[in-house]
């Protein structure tokens, strides 16, 4: 599984800046249909639907095509 680490740096007392990793990963899992398998979800995007539901698009960690992860 892909691990991405942020990187927090304090620059004044009470202010942080924060850099986020160059491949990121979400903090879920969904189903892959090509590998038929539980990945994580690479470069994550959300998408609203009508119906109410939320849905996650990303790519697979294995194989790279398109996961969702349908939240309702």
């Amino acid at each position: 599984m892909a691990i991405a680490h942020a990187t927090m740096h304090q620059v004044a007392p009470h202010t942080w800046t924060f850099q986020a990793p160059e491949v990121p990963v979400a903090p879920m899992k969904a189903n892959c249909r090509a590998c038929r398998q539980s990945v994580a979800i690479l470069r994550p995007s959300a998408m609203d639907l009508k119906t109410g539901n939320y849905v996650v698009r990303g790519e697979c960690e294995r194989c790279g095509s398109e996961v969702l992860l349908i939240v309702s």
